[in-house]
């Protein structure tokens, strides 16, 4: 068995199928395949964090494969996320197999498989505890402004009901062990992303702003495919070069560092080659790219209105740079946006500020302007005003 490609049972993505002339083939077994791709991408560009989350992720979809218990194990993510079977090859170290190309197609490409085993050899993140779940979506993303460590979160028990509240638990700090209610953290949070849209002419400018990347991005696609094939001639050179010192050798364990020499370039040809067949054609219209990312600059609290804690933890990752600091007593402090809201946000002030000086010069009816947001440390002063 190599990765489960001779299992019984095919694995997690995928299903057999017997086909005339060739006997039974592995092909991509639908919806799970598609789950199985958002979970390898989500995890390798971060809007994972962790494991935990994508075991919540994989149980929010009620088909998903479970054991005999009904539940999807810990293990069971793991062993889905090491598996190159992925990535349409076969490696097994019983067999002395190295990114062979598998007769199955893939899900994921080589580079985010890559990506993947990188972050789950970095440091680990601790598990996401039992009895907290999907309570508080902020847990890890708003740190205290004292300290600048990662709130808390916990159910307290009252007369007739539990409570939630995030709080600081580090020792010499100032707000150590000052509970914050959770709705009203949140809400904050909340208005704070609200105040986010931006206006509609300048979506415009966005949109312009897409539209000259990609052409670019087209643009660039011919020179990509050129050069990997260039460097994968290049590497075929190396080969037959290790090759004809392995002939020569007599050395074994020469001999075996030419072939692990070898096995790597070989792995390096699969990722330029499936680089150079990807960039070939873009997939997907620049429309269809295009209107996700405007639907949530337009009006990200859509989504965070929902309530969802997967939907609010996108929010929370695509929409600031960094975590949110909160104080006791002052509330959310500046939020350090991410670079399109940032844009967004610089070109409405500039907008804001060339406006009030025509007007001003035009005519003395038209009312004051509200002064523009500053640095204030009560709340979400910074937000767009438009």
């Amino acid at each position: 068995m190599i990765n489960g490609y001779w299992a019984h049972n095919a694995p997690v993505g995928y299903k057999y199928i017997t086909e005339k002339g060739r006997g039974k083939v592995l092909v991509a077994d639908e919806p799970n395949a598609s789950i199985i791709k958002q979970a390898f991408e989500g995890y390798a560009s971060g809007r994972f964090e962790s494991q935990a989350e994508i075991k919540r992720f994989f149980e929010s979809f009620p088909d998903f494969p479970r054991n005999k218990k009904g539940i999807i194990t810990q293990q069971r993510v793991t062993e889905i996320l090491g598996n190159p079977l992925y990535t349409g090859h076969i490696c097994s170290e019983r067999y002395e197999i190295d990114w062979l190309n598998g007769q199955h197609d893939a899900l994921i490409s080589i580079q985010t498989f890559d990506k993947v085993q990188a972050r789950r050899n970095g440091t680990a993140k601790a598990p996401m505890r039992k009895n907290i779940g999907e309570d508080f979506a902020l847990r890890g993303f708003v740190c205290c402004a004292d300290c600048k460590t990662p709130l808390r979160s916990s159910w307290s028990k009252g007369r007739s009901k539990y409570y939630a509240y995030y709080l600081c638990q580090t020792k010499n700090c100032k707000s150590y062990g000052k509970s914050i209610a959770r709705d009203k953290v949140e809400n904050e949070v909340g208005s704070i992303v609200k105040d986010m849209k931006p206006h509609p002419a300048l979506l415009d400018l966005a949109k312009t702003m897409f539209r000259h990347a990609w052409d670019q991005r087209l643009d660039q696609f011919s020179d990509a495919v050129f050069s990997a094939k260039r460097q994968i001639k290049t590497i075929d050179k190396q080969i037959e070069s290790l090759l004809a010192r392995i002939m020569d050798a007599s050395n074994a364990t020469v001999i075996k560092t030419y072939e692990e020499k070898i096995t790597d370039l070989e792995r390096d040809k699969l990722i330029l080659a499936e680089r150079a067949e990807n960039r070939l054609k873009p997939q997907g219209s620049f429309e269809e790219k295009l209107e996700p990312a405007l639907q949530f600059l337009a009006n990200p609290y859509k989504l965070w209105e929902t309530g969802q804690f997967i939907m609010r933890r996108i929010v929370l990752r695509l929409a600031f740079e960094e975590p949110l600091a909160y104080h006791l007593k002052q509330g959310a402090r500046t939020a350090e946006l991410s670079l399109p809201f940032k844009v967004l946000k610089e070109n409405s002030m500039t907008k804001e500020r060339n406006g009030a000086q025509e007007r001003t010069r035009t005519s003395t009816s038209i009312q004051k302007l509200a002064p523009e947001a500053s640095a204030s440390t009560s709340s979400a002063t910074w937000a767009i005003q438009v």
